[in-house]
């Protein structure tokens, strides 16, 4: 598919950025202002009936070291990304695997979402086209995330963005 030549103005809450390590690995980070508390934001992500509605390509049990089933599409046959709760500390972080939401308090009513994603590269891509494809799909997970917490709807098909018009910090360092 042709890119455009016409790039997006960067937003670092929406679009997230690119950092590495100093251990090597390349993160994606995405850091969101949400005009919702703390508790209403993890309960989104933490309660299986909520997430069921509105992401049911990832599933676990709210609880520390269970199992978590990530697909990516439809979520039939062995899932993609499978582990254990890393971290799990209600209602302020959670870690499945080396993908981490952390939740802080922004005023009364609101909270600031730090999300960020380790990334695994292999050879079937280059690395600047798979991370913007994570940067994509992560994109549209957090715009669902809020689309539930803001008119509590499911959207599962939300267009991903192409990161390939979006000028991402980091990513010419890869």
């Amino acid at each position: 598919m042709p890119t455009s030549s016409v790039k997006i103005v960067h937003d670092p809450g929406i679009h997230g950025s690119l950092r590495q390590r100093q251990d090597g690995n390349v993160v994606v980070q995405f850091e969101r202002c949400l005009a919702h508390p703390v508790q209403r934001t993890w309960d989104a992500i933490a309660e299986p009936e909520q997430r069921a509605v509105w992401c049911p390509g990832i599933r676990f049990e709210p609880a520390p070291g269970a199992r978590f089933d990530i697909w990516f599409g439809d979520c039939d046959g062995e899932p993609h990304v499978f582990g254990q709760l890393a971290e799990f500390n209600p209602p302020h972080s959670i870690a499945l695997g080396s993908i981490r939401a952390e939740l802080r308090p922004d005023g009364d009513d609101g909270c600031v979402l730090a999300f960020s994603d380790v990334l695994w590269f292999d050879d079937r891509r280059t690395r600047q086209d798979f991370a913007n494809a994570v940067l994509a799909g992560w994109h549209q997970f957090l715009d669902r995330w809020q689309l539930w917490l803001d008119e509590e709807r499911a959207a599962p098909l939300l267009a991903e963005p192409n990161y390939a018009d979006i000028d991402v910090p980091g990513r010419e360092r890869l």
